[in-house]
């Protein structure tokens, strides 16, 4: 996927996302094409492949872009469990559209990659740590927050954002499951 910072591709990835996502609101994923993505977005076949490998990549993209979920947004010195929750459950309550078209369409699992890679190129992200416990951390994050997006979603998508950052902060700190 590009990363660079040329204004033509930069305008043509965002073109390709957001046809992407406008032919989700009307076909399934799966039936989507290549050349029809191109045609929405007026971009050529070569276009599309110079920015992005496949469909999947622009569903990265756009995760990682408009509607990525940051550790700390911008991964500051420190990530508490308070600040995750908080910026986690702005996010849910912004984005329900994207998150709700991952899911109608089983894709959600994308989320989970942008989420796990996003904690992982964290410089300080658990800086002190093994990587082990980086990794098994990231894992266990992003699962968690991705499994309750997609709660949020099949339940209608209702809970406001105070309820949600204190659902995520006893879920996470075991405070929900009686042992």
């Amino acid at each position: 996927m590009y990363r660079g910072n040329n204004r033509t591709a930069c305008t043509s990835q965002k073109l390709i996302a957001r046809a992407l996502l406008e032919l989700l609101d009307d076909c399934s994923y799966q039936s989507v094409s290549i050349s029809s993505i191109c045609r929405r977005a007026s971009v050529s076949r070569q276009t599309f492949y110079s920015l992005f490998e496949s469909k999947e990549n622009v569903i990265l993209y756009e995760l990682s872009t408009a509607c990525s979920f940051e550790p700390s947004y911008g991964c500051m010195d420190t990530l508490t469990l308070r600040t995750l929750a908080h910026n986690y459950s702005h996010y849910l309550t912004t984005h329900r559209q994207l998150l709700s078209t991952l899911v109608q369409n089983g894709i959600i699992h994308y989320m989970y990659d942008e989420q796990y890679r996003s904690l992982i190129e964290c410089s300080t992200f658990m800086k002190e740590s093994t990587e082990e416990e980086r990794r098994y951390t990231a894992d266990f994050i992003a699962s968690g927050m991705t499994s309750i997006a997609r709660s949020y979603i099949l339940s209608g998508a209702h809970a406001d954002e105070a309820h949600l950052e204190d659902l995520i902060v006893r879920l996470f700190t075991g405070k929900m499951i009686q042992i």
